[in-house]
């Protein structure tokens, strides 16, 4: 008969080794970047936001303001880093605007 702390650490294996299945793991990774872009960006560029995607190193944006695509373009070396930091690990590589 296993005890109870036996039981536990099957149990918090088996949650390890399901969140670090690839599908699992990629869209938590897009969870933590869009939670980060809105954190890192604020309530009023999130305002002109509408759709914010991560994948393979890229972060999608989708914006509904082009002045506002312009001057977040030059800013973009600057966003990367902040989201990287507020992150704690480098996921995102470049950055699309649209």
């Amino acid at each position: 008969m296993m005890s109870k702390r036996g039981e536990l650490k099957n149990l918090s294996k088996i949650i390890e080794d399901v969140f670090s299945q690839k599908h699992f793991r990629i869209g938590i990774d897009n969870i933590r970047v869009q939670d980060a872009w809105v954190k890192t960006m604020g309530d009023n560029i999130q305002k002109y936001t509408y759709k914010v995607y991560y994948k393979r190193g890229i972060l999608y944006v989708k914006l509904k303001s082009s002045v506002l695509k312009e001057e977040l373009t030059f800013e973009k070396a600057k966003i990367i880093k902040l989201i990287n930091k507020e992150l704690g690990k480098e996921y995102i590589k470049e950055m699309e605007l649209s």
